[in-house]
């Protein structure tokens, strides 16, 4: 007689290894950077004034086609500034990059800090939650009719359009904190 107990076993060992390496399969960690991304403080050896200086030189740079610059940004007070990346990508104005928002805070000794935040773009909000509602009816629908197609549609909104939601706020979040370590940080570093 076969046993099933060893397959068992390997079974509750693979659901533990995914829930000691805290990666599930619905990226839990990964809905936190989307609602709630991490705010990251650069501190610089400059007085407060030579630090916004440098910051405007480098958002006075064009962005175009054949420039290496593909960020623009602008300050939204005296102390506080905002950085987008540049698409070339015809989109009727959806934005799909992130916002880095900078405030600038000096502290004692001519040391000024930076805190750095990036917001994802409203449209991955928008997809986000149109994915769950989309495949909560199909769900609905398949709870009505008994349709595989539904079921198929029901978990593939509910599961895999959330998760490229969350993958491509990621990588606008990472895309234009680069963008401020490649232009920005690298100035005040100079």
């Amino acid at each position: 007689a076969v046993s099933m107990l060893p397959i068992a076993t390997h079974n509750i060992y693979i659901f533990s290894m995914l829930k000691a390496n805290d990666s599930g399969i619905f990226m839990i960690k990964h809905l936190k950077t989307l609602f709630y991304p991490a705010a990251l403080t650069y501190s610089y050896n400059h007085p407060k004034e030579l630090v916004i200086e440098k910051i405007t030189e480098v958002l006075k740079k064009k962005a175009t086609l054949f420039t290496s610059n593909d960020m623009t940004g602008r300050f939204r007070n005296a102390d506080t500034f905002l950085i987008n990346t540049v698409s070339f990508a015809y989109t009727r104005g959806v934005n799909y990059g992130s916002t880095l928002v900078g405030v600038i805070t000096e502290s004692e000794k001519s040391i000024t800090n930076i805190k750095t935040k990036a917001k994802p773009a409203l449209v991955f909000y928008f997809l986000f939650f149109l994915a769950i509602i989309l495949g909560l009816f199909y769900l609905y629908n398949f709870l009505q009719t008994g349709l595989t197609t539904t079921l198929c549609w029901s978990l593939g909104l509910l599961i895999v359009g959330p998760a490229i939601c969350i993958g491509f706020s990621n990588v606008a979040i990472y895309s234009v904190r680069e963008r401020y370590i490649t232009y920005i940080d690298k100035e005040l570093k100079a």
